[in-house]
């Protein structure tokens, strides 16, 4: 069951029953209008639609936090125009003046303001989508252009190794060995782009699941398998034992990859260093190497979010992953070259744990 669906259609569908309300306690009342009936009439028709609409958008497609969203902007119609009403009331009343059926004139003002408001939430989700589904067409040029370039890559190497196989009769047993060992290599590699491929699809799909991570019990999962890829890497950790975050089961796949990238394009041996510490309500993670740093046009693509037009401008699909995983929690990610020339430094922020 979605809560949050369930909170927010009934919060637009209780404005329909209050201005439904007001209708029927004027027709309660002893004293009736036409006037007062064609606003009694508007205020019904509005508080159906409002009525209807939350157990029509209950079960529609729209987004649970889109649609959050546009109780959000229910309620602010509702709460500031009534407030204002009531100022307004108390003022005349005050002034020795006579209000009669504030309700009524109330109601449509208060209904009018509410269904203003839901549609300037519906123009603000647009808003929001468009820009989402602006990062989504990113991710699958990233992924289609890294998936067509990684297999003709990939096709190329093994018709060369094949060929090598086939023309060569003095090849020996240690060469077939190699040989076969590029080709377990290859397909290694193809298995580790669909993987990612997978995670980039899953975050499409679901909405981010969020709860309390220790940091440093992340690194000391992982740190096992680092060390048997890169056996000569050093790892030092310098984070807090009580620093969380509030992310999910991927951020471990975010930080994984940006250590990795650190092991391979560091010095020989790579030493990471990781430092760990809060800064007005987000944690900041900066994963260190010894290496020469990141290009400046791989800088700017990652740092300021610019399309990707040449793939040799990026060390991959990992960095990519890296930082839309860490996007997907509501973090950022920058890259840039130590000023002091010690090697690359990956900066993560993201929201700390309260727990």
């Amino acid at each position: 069951m979605n809560w949050k669906r369930i909170f927010a259609a009934s919060i637009i569908s209780i404005t329909g029953i209050g201005l439904i309300y007001i209708v029927v306690q004027y027709f309660a009342g002893s004293t009736t209008s036409f006037p007062g009936i064609i606003i009694a009439g508007a205020i019904l028709v509005l508080g159906g639609a409002f009525g209807v609409g939350g157990l029509v958008l209950y079960r529609s497609t729209v987004d649970s936090d889109h649609l959050l969203r546009v109780a959000g902007w229910n309620t602010l119609g509702v709460v500031v125009t009534t407030a204002v009403l009531g100022l307004v009331i108390t003022f005349q009343i005050a002034a020795g003046g006579q209000v009669r059926f504030p309700l009524l004139s109330g109601g449509i003002i208060v209904g009018v303001s509410a269904f203003a408001h839901v549609l300037i939430g519906f123009h603000d989700v647009r808003r929001i989508r468009a820009r989402t589904v602006a990062k989504q067409r990113q991710k699958a040029s990233v992924v289609n252009r890294f998936v067509r370039h990684n297999l003709r890559h990939s096709a190329q190497m093994l018709l060369g190794y094949g060929e090598q196989l086939r023309s060569d009769a003095e090849i020996t047993a240690s060469d077939r060995t190699d040989l076969g060992q590029k080709v377990a290599d290859i397909g290694s590699d193809l298995s580790d782009t669909q993987t990612k491929i997978k995670v980039i699809d899953e975050l499409v799909d679901q909405d981010a699941e969020t709860y309390p991570i220790d940091l440093v019990s992340v690194f000391d999962s992982t740190r096992g398998e680092w060390e048997e890829s890169y056996p000569d890497m050093s790892l030092t950790l310098d984070i807090s034992a009580e620093l969380s975050v509030l992310a999910g089961d991927y951020i471990e796949e975010a930080i994984s990859e940006l250590v990795e990238n650190a092991c391979e394009y560091g010095g020989d041996p790579p030493e990471i260093t990781v430092r760990g510490s809060r800064a007005n309500g987000m944690v900041r993670i900066e994963i260190c190497d010894n290496g020469d740093g990141f290009p400046e046009d791989e800088q700017l693509l990652i740092n300021n979010d610019q399309d990707e037009t040449k793939l040799q401008h990026s060390s991959g699909l990992g960095l990519w992953l890296s930082k839309w995983l860490i996007e997907y929690y509501d973090g950022q990610l920058s890259v840039e070259t130590q000023s002091d020339g010690g090697g690359g430094k990956a900066t993560i922020l993201l929201p700390q744990s309260t727990n």
